[in-house]
C-alpha cells in the first residue's frame, strides 16, 4: 500500500503474547486430607468458542472426531481500534544504530499509530470447581492492567511495555438436552491490549555533522515583497527587536522574499566536530564541535556549483 511492502509481524506478536500468559495453569484434584491427587495442565489453543463447542459435542465413535477434553482454554482476538488518546507526534521519528563489518549503518523509524486489540479468553470446564481454580490463576495479576515487555521491532532494537487490561469475567452454563448430555461450563474474560502498529523502516540515514549557515546584509524592502526580520530574544508583542547591522539593514528570515539571493554575503558560522566532517558519529553520541565564525569584508558571493564564497 502507498508504494511500500513491509511487515513486522507487531499483531502476530501480540496475539502469540496473549496466548503465552495463560500456558501454564494447571488444575488440582485433592483428597479430604488436602493431598494432591492429580495435577492436570490445562492446554491453550487460538479459535472461536464455537469451533471449541461443536468439538466438545462431537460424538466419541469410531466414525466420527473425537471429542476434545475439559478443561480446556480457548483465545481469539475479537477486534481492534484506534486509539486517539496516546497519539504521537506525527512527524516524531525512532532512530537505531548498528555497527556491520565496521560500516555505520542508521535506521529511522516513524512513530507508530496506536491502537487497542480486543481479546477473549475461554475456559471450557465441566464442573464449577474447575472453572474457579482456573480463575484464581489468572484474576490475581490484573489489577486492573498487567504489563508485559515485548521485543517488538527486532531490527530497531525496539522493546517497549504493553499494557493488557482486564474487562470483565462472565458464566455460562451450556447443559441442554438429557441428563446423559455432556455438561460444558464457559467462563469468558475479556481483554484489552494497548499496543502499537509501526511503520516501514528507512535504512542507511546521513548523519548531519556539519552546519553552515551564511549572513547577508539585504537592501531596503520594496512594498510587494514580504519582509520577515530575526527577532532577538528579548522580543515581545507590544515590542520587537530585531538584528540590525551597521549599516542600518536587518537580517531577514528564510520565509522573506526581499533579497535572498547568493550574493552580499557578509558573514558565515561554521560548526564542525572535533577531529573533522570525517569523524565517526552515531545517532544519540555526545561530541565536541569547533565553531568557526568568517566576516566578509567587502561582501561575497556564494558559487553553489564549486560551494565555495567568491
Amino acid at each position: 500500500m502507498l508504494g511500500q511492502t513491509f511487515y513486522h509481524q507487531t499483531i502476530r506478536k501480540y496475539v502469540a503474547l496473549f496466548g503465552t500468559l495463560f500456558n501454564d495453569i494447571n488444575i488440582e484434584k485433592k483428597d479430604s486430607g488436602g493431598n494432591v491427587l492429580s495435577r492436570q495442565k490445562v492446554p491453550i489453543a487460538y479459535g472461536p468458542k464455537q469451533k471449541f463447542l461443536t468439538r466438545i459435542n462431537q460424538d466419541a465413535s469410531l466414525d466420527r472426531q473425537v471429542a476434545i477434553q475439559l478443561p480446556r482454554l480457548g483465545f481469539e482476538m475479537t477486534g481492534m481500534a484506534y486509539d486517539p488518546v496516546r497519539k504521537l507526534n506525527t512527524i516524531g521519528s525512532l532512530t537505531h544504530k548498528e555497527s556491520v563489518n565496521g560500516e555505520r549503518n542508521v535506521k529511522k523509524m516513524f512513530n507508530p499509530s496506536p491502537y487497542i486489540f480486543d481479546f477473549s479468553l475461554y475456559a471450557f470446564v465441566e464442573n464449577a470447581e474447575d472453572g474457579t481454580q482456573i480463575l484464581e490463576q489468572i484474576l490475581p495479576f490484573f489489577t486492573p492492567e498487567f504489563n508485559v515487555t515485548v521485543n517488538i521491532i527486532t531490527d530497531m532494537g525496539l522493546s517497549i511495555d504493553i499494557p493488557i487490561i482486564i474487562q470483565s469475567a462472565t458464566s455460562e452454563d451450556s447443559y441442554e438436552g438429557e441428563f446423559s448430555a455432556r455438561r460444558t461450563i464457559i467462563w469468558t474474560i475479556s481483554f484489552m491490549l494497548k499496543g502499537f502498529i509501526y511503520p516501514d523502516i528507512k535504512s542507511s540515514q546521513s548523519i548531519i555533522k556539519t552546519i553552515e549557515v551564511a549572513f547577508k546584509e539585504v537592501a531596503e524592502a520594496n512594498a510587494s515583497d514580504e519582509n520577515n526580520e530575526l527577532l532577538l530574544e528579548t522580543s515581545t508583542p507590544f515590542a520587537q527587536y530585531q538584528f540590525l547591522l551597521e549599516t542600518g539593514s536587518f537580517l531577514l528570515t528564510e520565509d522573506s522574499t526581499t533579497e535572498l539571493g547568493q550574493d552580499n554575503i557578509i558573514s558565515k558560522i561554521t560548526i564542525v566536530p572535533e577531529g573533522g566532517s570525517n569523524t565517526y558519529i552515531t545517532p544519540g553520541d555526545d561530541f565536541d564541535a569547533n565553531t568557526t565564525i568568517t566576516v566578509y569584508n567587502p561582501p561575497v558571493n556564494y558559487n553553489e556549483a564549486t560551494g565555495t564564497y567568491e
